[in-house]
């Protein structure tokens, strides 16, 4: 039995767990081009994803248009990226171009060249018209966004760098059509880490935020768990059996070291970094008892005693604001959901319904807790208000979903599942729509972690 965030019966695994080698991050570094705007003012849409009825926006996205014969793939490589990605986002829903009724690469790129009423009448709302130019090792890019019923552009962008770096630019203006259109920009320069699976073995991977590119960041042939971005995106803490016993352990993500932060007598495990501050709330039995601490991210001293008592307090997790902490105790019993103000230590109990509710996740803006519960002996995902009203599930079916980790937008909940046989990792809309797989690696994925912005934004 291997330690899960929010399982308590494996809480004690970690005394039969292998030690552990040196770890090793490999991590992929994209080119980003220069950018520009020419912006005119665009509507914006007051958006509920939570209403199950919500209805997409619907966007057309023709091939990009060539301008050079160099790398010529590329022109339905990226149309067929930017919609990937805008469909990913739950509020837009690219138009099939089979359906599309001039050739991409002889239309028109500017507005009076565009022809708007065709496009109407194939029920887009906006439409993407973008141009590329290969010379050598270099890509230049240039997209426009149009409100198809104003027959007008709405932004301009233009990037320019090493071709290799083409998809990053393309993930960029999907975040610009998200933030001109909604005031708030996408996740698309975000990464998500989690726990693969590798023979007996677990290690901590890092893909691109749908999945895509997953890389290998620990090689400790052993066993690692609960990967934890910093808010900085620049440490991930992460629980190691390297030395035999849990510890956590901070991974450098610019030269791929890594340093012991808290290795106490006992178990060492459910690091959460303070947003904020250079703090992590951590579970240690450092005095017998499973308790949450505060330690300092810098030496992992222990600066506070943040909950603790009889029972079993696991599986922390902070307030954007760092003030209140969420987490996991049977003091009634069963594993439920606890919320706790770290200020003046008043601690209330948050969830009532159901006998397991475990691995608290507090939405980026506030407003929400997701966690994973049971419902006929199955885990699923579900989320409630910071005062543990407004209950809602928002999984079901086979398997079990566990896990929840939100999205730096609030938009997109991710978490691992097993409705497909093996553990992997999906994503869901808030309002429960659009559920889809993102991992298809062997050997199972599990605890995932979704990463601020990376741009910082």
């Amino acid at each position: 039995m291997i330690f899960r965030k929010g399982s308590f019966q494996a809480m004690f695994c970690w005394r039969h767990c292998r030690p552990w080698l040196r770890l090793l991050l490999i991590l992929p570094v994209l080119a980003v081009g220069m950018s520009r705007l020419a912006h005119a003012q665009a509507q914006r849409f007051e958006l509920d994803l939570t209403n199950p009825n919500f209805q997409r926006i619907a966007i057309a996205i023709p091939d990009f248009k060539r301008q050079s014969s160099e790398q010529t793939q590329l022109a339905r490589e990226m149309g067929e990226t930017l919609a990937g990605d805008l469909d990913f986002s739950g509020i837009f829903r690219p138009l099939d171009p089979k359906g599309f009724l001039e050739d991409p690469q002889t239309m028109g790129l500017n507005a009076p060249e565009i022809k708007f009423p065709d496009w109407r009448r194939l029920g887009a709302d906006y439409m993407v018209r973008g141009n590329y130019l290969v010379q050598g090792g270099t890509v230049k890019i240039e997209a426009r966004l149009f409100d198809v019923a104003a027959g007008r552009p709405v932004i301009a962008k233009a990037y320019e760098g090493d071709v290799r770096g083409w998809r990053a630019m393309i993930h960029r203006f999907a975040d610009e059509i998200l933030y001109a259109l909604t005031g708030e920009r996408g996740v698309f320069d975000t990464k998500i880490a989690y726990v693969q699976s590798m023979g007996k073995n677990k290690e901590i991977f890092i893909s691109d935020f749908d999945g895509s590119n997953p890389v290998q960041a620990s090689r400790d042939n052993s066993l690692s768990l609960s990967p934890a971005w910093n808010p900085q995106m620049s440490q991930i803490a992460y629980v190691s059996y390297r030395d035999g016993n849990a510890k956590i352990y901070l991974l450098n993500l610019q030269d791929g070291s890594s340093r012991l932060l808290c290795g106490y007598p006992g178990m060492n495990i459910s690091p959460a970094w303070r947003p904020g501050r250079p703090e992590l709330a951590v579970t240690l039995t450092r005095d017998g008892n499973p308790d949450i601490f505060l330690v300092s991210a810098s030496s992992g001293q222990i600066l506070q005693k943040l909950v603790q008592g009889r029972s079993i307090n696991v599986s922390p997790d902070w307030s954007p604001d760092g003030r209140s902490l969420a987490f996991v105790s049977d003091e009634s019993g069963n594993p439920q959901i606890y919320a706790i103000d770290v200020g003046s230590g008043q601690k209330r109990r948050l969830t009532f319904s159901g006998t397991y509710n475990t691995s608290p996740s507090w939405s980026p803006k506030g407003d929400f807790i997701a966690y994973s519960g049971t419902v006929g002996g199955r885990h699923h995902i579900f989320i409630m208000k910071t005062d543990g009203s407004g209950n809602r599930q928002l999984t079901d079916g086979d398997g079990d979903d566990v896990s929840p980790t939100w999205s730096p937008d609030g938009r997109m909940i991710a978490f691992s599942s097993t409705r497909q046989g093996g553990s992997a990792i999906w994503v869901s809309s808030v309002n429960g729509i659009g559920v889809r797989r993102l991992t298809r690696q062997g050997g199972g994925q599990e605890l995932p972690d979704w990463s601020p912005r990376m741009s910082g934004r």
